[in-house]
């Protein structure tokens, strides 16, 4: 069984990881290889459902951070354990947000790109959509 899913849905792309999978940079890999299958060169919103991940290898988290293939990242997670796993994501270059709610999400990443409630592209807001816990 695969430890992850990924499609493409009207214009947003979409990693499901599994329950209880430890991303390794492997892992991690074989997750970008199958989302670059559906954008190629274009950078496209991504919507990350890490609900009941075992962890992330300091690898992953490296490879993870520096990886610029997309416009923008929601990370879904169930509760404040997700969040802490998502914290790598501090030092992407890439503009990433944590939801716990994936209506949220989806309305955040299809929204214009560029500024969005006071975040510039390249920077990392925590919390939900109704609040900040930078």
């Amino acid at each position: 069984m695969d430890p992850f899913s990924a499609h493409l849905d009207r214009g947003v792309l979409t990693l499901r990881w599994n329950r209880g999978v430890e991303i390794t940079h492997a892992v991690a890999v074989a997750a970008a290889r199958a989302l670059a299958e559906f954008h190629g060169p274009a950078a496209l919103p991504l919507l990350v459902h890490m609900h009941g991940i075992s962890g992330v290898t300091p690898e992953a988290r490296v490879g993870m951070a520096s990886y610029r293939g997309f416009s923008r990242v929601a990370l879904v997670g169930a509760d404040a354990v997700d969040e802490v796993m998502s914290g790598f994501s501090h030092r992407s270059p890439t503009t990433t947000r944590f939801f716990t709610s994936e209506i949220e999400a989806l309305t955040w990443l299809r929204s214009s790109a560029g500024e969005q409630d006071g975040v510039k592209e390249g920077t990392v807001e925590r919390g939900t959509t109704a609040s900040r816990s930078d």
